[in-house]
């Protein structure tokens, strides 16, 4: 793979189109040059192969997304932690070509490439959980013990495998009901350590 050029963003933006849209199977090579405005055989010139161009789409995928997801969480704390995020899944995953490629890649991985993708997006997952528990551990200071910072954080990234799963698979109606459900048992979790001490 070369350094990017204006030439190769633009494979790269109409690749992660067709990926996110027909997958890996699916996905022509042809479509994805015609969409950037070259000849099949000048793809080659840029990536090697099919494999390499899906893991430098995966790869830009990943940095574009980690980017949003420590946006959500940049900004001034949520009304319980990791809401901002969760709250966004929707309308990211409508807006966001990069955000349908990650999730139908990560849950629907091309065999070939599956240890690679699964690998990344494990490291993807694991920054949200450092993420979540940090505006946890700014919610509740003193009164969190690292165990249930550990058990909230899980079932927090429960919650968030649960809304991708949803996203992919049972679309906005039930993705909401399962949003409005998971923040009530996370609200009243969190609501519980601050008027008891105790998790349970």
């Amino acid at each position: 793979m070369t350094s990017t050029t204006p030439a190769l963003k633009r494979v790269l933006d109409a690749a992660v189109v067709q990926f996110a849209r027909h997958g890996y199977e699916g996905a022509s090579l042809a479509d994805i040059a015609a969409d950037a405005g070259i000849r099949k055989a000048s793809l080659y010139s840029h990536v090697k192969n099919k494999d390499a161009l899906f893991m430098a789409v995966f790869r830009d995928a990943l940095q574009i997304e980690e980017a949003f997801a420590r946006a959500c969480f940049a900004g001034p704390d949520d009304d319980l932690p990791g809401q901002r995020y969760c709250e966004s899944l929707l309308a990211r995953y409508s807006e966001s070509e990069h955000f349908r490629f990650l999730l139908r890649t990560s849950y629907i991985s091309p065999e070939p490439l599956f240890d690679a993708i699964q690998q990344g997006y494990e490291e993807f997952m694991q920054q949200l959980l450092v993420d979540f528990t940090s505006a946890l551990r700014r919610r509740l200071g003193d009164l969190l013990t690292d165990q249930d910072a550990e058990v909230m954080g899980h079932a927090w990234m429960g919650m968030v495998d649960s809304l991708h799963v949803a996203l992919i698979y049972i679309g906005q109606a039930r993705f909401e009901a399962r949003l409005n459900a998971l923040e009530r048992l996370m609200g009243d979790s969190i609501a519980r350590i601050e008027t008891t001490g105790e998790t349970s």
